[in-house]
């Protein structure tokens, strides 16, 4: 277990008044959350005292239906921009939020987990760090197996169907739906013990993995509302016929390139298929994206001389050590294969792939490039980009795996 000298006394602190407060919302908030999302639970009752509870991602407010689910109190690894400014002056000592540097190593986080649970207090995390592009549960590290191993608390897992489809991560717009939740398993501390790490981390990756379609087609369930396939550019940015990047356009429920590829999506999250369209769902394009940009690698990191591709109108700012400073309104994003132009007037800054130690995108317009453990250059956009585009080029060029 990883050492971070903690203060149990410090760590402590206000959680019977966090515990107070997640009463309250579960009583007085929860019927109404419940009801705007039609959620359900399945019963369950959670036998151990202190414990890791570890979800899929699929909704912003997973964290909530988590503690609704299991109408226990934990508390919650998330963003440290949640931590900070007004939200940080609400949040932590209403939840005692456990944060973690999108970008950075997650050493210092995991020392939190872990002092927090030897201090008694339970901690409820997402392990995939982002809510599901495409409907499949995300890779989840291996390290969060060793870490729940060697915790000495229990561990949960649970699992939410039916959010993704609810509001996928690229919608514009949230459906009418359902959507429920489930304790998977309770694994006890004796349990853990007398399991591999491989084991554990194959028990985790079992219980947590939901393919939103296969669940829908099960179910027969529908998810009704307006525009159902504006904002799937931010995610479907390779046509599988043209294989242009950043060229597929949506409006209302329909889905084009210019190239003739069409399809209409339907309110069963699954796609009524037009000319040139060859698959049924988002999943299976995006799979089609992963192994596309693995297999090209090699191919576009001689793209030195001429783009990759680019878009403009991006917010841009740096963040070093922690301090906010805002560098344009309009900045341009331009990626090589060798390196990430950004330019605005009178500024240009080059980042070359090997010094990109991170990216990684949050929401659906954010994207970020951690250079070194001080430096962070974070990209809003201000219109419909793919910011999933370059989060996926970074790491075939990079060589990091991506499938």
């Amino acid at each position: 277990m990883s050492s971070m000298p903690q203060d149990n006394t410090r760590l402590t602190k206000g959680v019977a008044f966090q515990r107070g407060v997640y009463a309250f919302c579960r009583i007085f908030i929860g019927p109404f959350v419940n009801l705007i999302f039609h959620i359900k639970y399945k019963p369950c009752k959670v036998r151990s005292k202190t414990f890791l509870a570890l979800g899929n991602h699929t909704q912003n407010l997973d964290p909530a239906f988590l503690v609704l689910g299991t109408r226990r109190h934990m508390r919650f690894v998330a963003g440290s921009t949640l931590t900070k400014g007004v939200a940080g002056f609400f949040l932590n000592p209403l939840f005692g939020i456990i944060p973690r540097e999108k970008g950075a190593k997650g050493d210092a986080t995991i020392a939190r987990i872990e002092a927090n649970l030897k201090a008694g207090i339970s901690v409820g995390m997402f392990p995939e760090g982002n809510r599901s592009w495409d409907g499949e549960t995300e890779f989840i590290p291996p390290r969060t197996a060793r870490m729940a191993k060697e915790s000495g608390a229990a561990l949960l897992t649970y699992r939410f169907t039916g959010g993704y489809l609810l509001r996928p991560r690229w919608a514009e717009h949230r459906r009418r739906g359902p959507m429920r939740g489930e304790l998977v398993h309770e694994y006890s501390p004796e349990e853990l013990a007398s399991m591999t790490e491989e084991e554990v981390y194959q028990a985790i990756c079992r219980d947590l993995s939901v393919n939103a379609y296969e669940v829908q087609a099960a179910q027969g369930t529908c998810y009704r509302g307006k525009a159902l396939a504006e904002g799937l550019q931010y995610a479907a940015y390779l046509c599988p016929h043209c294989q242009r990047l950043g060229s597929i356009r949506t409006q209302g429920d329909q889905i084009r390139c210019d190239c003739g590829l069409s399809a209409r999506y339907m309110e069963t999250g699954w796609f009524e298929k037009g000319d040139h369209m060859p698959f049924d769902n988002f999943a299976q394009w995006n799979r089609f994206q992963k192994k596309w940009i693995h297999e090209n690698g090699p191919r576009l990191r001689l793209f030195t001389g001429q783009p990759i591709t680019s878009d403009e109108g991006f917010q841009l700012s740096r963040v070093e050590h922690g301090v906010r400073t805002l560098l344009s309104e309009n900045a341009k994003l331009v990626l090589y294969g060798d390196r990430v132009e950004l330019s605005y007037p009178e500024t240009h800054l080059v980042l070359r792939i090997e010094q990109i130690s991170g990216c990684g995108t949050f929401l659906s317009r954010n994207l970020f490039f951690q250079c070194g453990p001080g430096t962070r250059y974070h990209l809003t956009a201000g219109h419909t980009v793919s910011t999933l585009k370059y989060y996926a080029l970074w790491r075939g060029l990079s060589g990091r795996e991506y499938l």
